[in-house]
């Protein structure tokens, strides 16, 4: 019987892939990310070691329409260049088992709950950063954990990322797999404009775009650390209208619909700071089960 060994909400900014300390010091200036030390704090304290087989990836740049897609192809592999940032993420190498097995069963366990859903294995389905930034770290060299990406249903309701959610849990549970759950997006997601954003480039909590934004943004890091998801989903579709999240906030809509939707009470250990990325919020947490579970 498979189970979900723990759950990650992190950001995958491009910014991630400047390895260059001088680099990092010119373009964030003196506020400098601090999320470079926490992804690989979390791979070495939390992920390194422990006991699973496939990260579930939910890509929050992976837009789909009509139904919600999963990546069945068996290796992941290529060159990426970013069409959005070219300059800062291209040409990265990348070489993933995939989990063609699972990406089926969730299929099945979708349609099974009446939901439109797709394990795509058609040739050149894209990749996008969201999963390839984080399983750099997460999943460095020779990557011995398979890789399991899943888009964002643009069209799709609260209620039905929960029940998608579940439907993945429903075929994890019912096959061999031990997974982490990962779900690769930011928070508020207002950009600063083209004429302010690069003024705006640093890491600092004050370059968020709006106090408004900040606010709501930390009202949810207070439900993460307490393992109120049962709060986060009741105001999510207030956080959509008013701070536009980062894939409509599905990615952590369908991590949560997996672990039990308002039931699930893991509470979240932050790894790095709250920060900006061009006025946007990001942040990494890491949920892991109660002890005695």
């Amino acid at each position: 019987m498979g189970e979900v060994a723990a759950a990650i909400f992190t950001t995958h900014v491009p910014r991630l892939t400047i390895r260059d300390p001088a680099a990092r010091r010119a373009y964030m200036g003196r506020n400098v990310s601090t999320f470079y030390d926490a992804m690989d704090r979390l791979y070495r304290e939390r992920l390194r070691a422990l006991d699973f087989d496939t990260f579930v990836l939910f890509d929050s740049h992976w837009f789909t329409t009509l139904d919600y897609v999963i990546n069945a192809h068996p290796r992941l592999s290529g060159l990426y260049t970013s069409e959005e940032l070219p300059e800062m993420l291209h040409e990265m190498a990348y070489d993933y088992q995939g989990d063609p097995e699972l990406a089926r069963a969730i299929e099945q366990a979708a349609r099974g709950r009446g939901m439109h859903a797709v394990a795509s294995a058609h040739r050149n389905l894209p990749i996008h950063y969201p999963t390839l930034t984080v399983m750099a770290y997460f999943n460095p060299p020779p990557a011995a954990r398979r890789v399991l990406s899943i888009g964002v249903c643009q069209t799709a309701s609260i209620e039905n990322d929960l029940n998608f959610g579940g439907a993945l849990a429903d075929a994890v549970r019912a096959g061999n797999r031990r997974v982490v759950l990962v779900a690769s997006g930011g928070m508020s997601h207002k950009f600063w404009d083209y004429d302010h954003a690069r003024e705006h480039a640093s890491a600092s909590p004050d370059d968020i775009s709006t106090p408004e934004n900040r606010a709501f943004d930390q009202r949810i890091m207070e439900w993460f650390r307490a393992g109120r998801h049962d709060q986060v989903i009741a105001h999510a579709e207030e956080y959509r209208a008013q701070c536009s999240p980062e894939g409509r906030f599905s990615h952590y809509l369908m991590m949560a619909g997996a672990m039990g939707g308002r039931r699930w009470n893991w509470r979240g250990d932050q790894f790095g700071r709250y920060e900006a990325a061009l006025g946007t919020g990001q942040a990494i947490f890491y949920f892991a089960p109660p002890r005695g579970m």
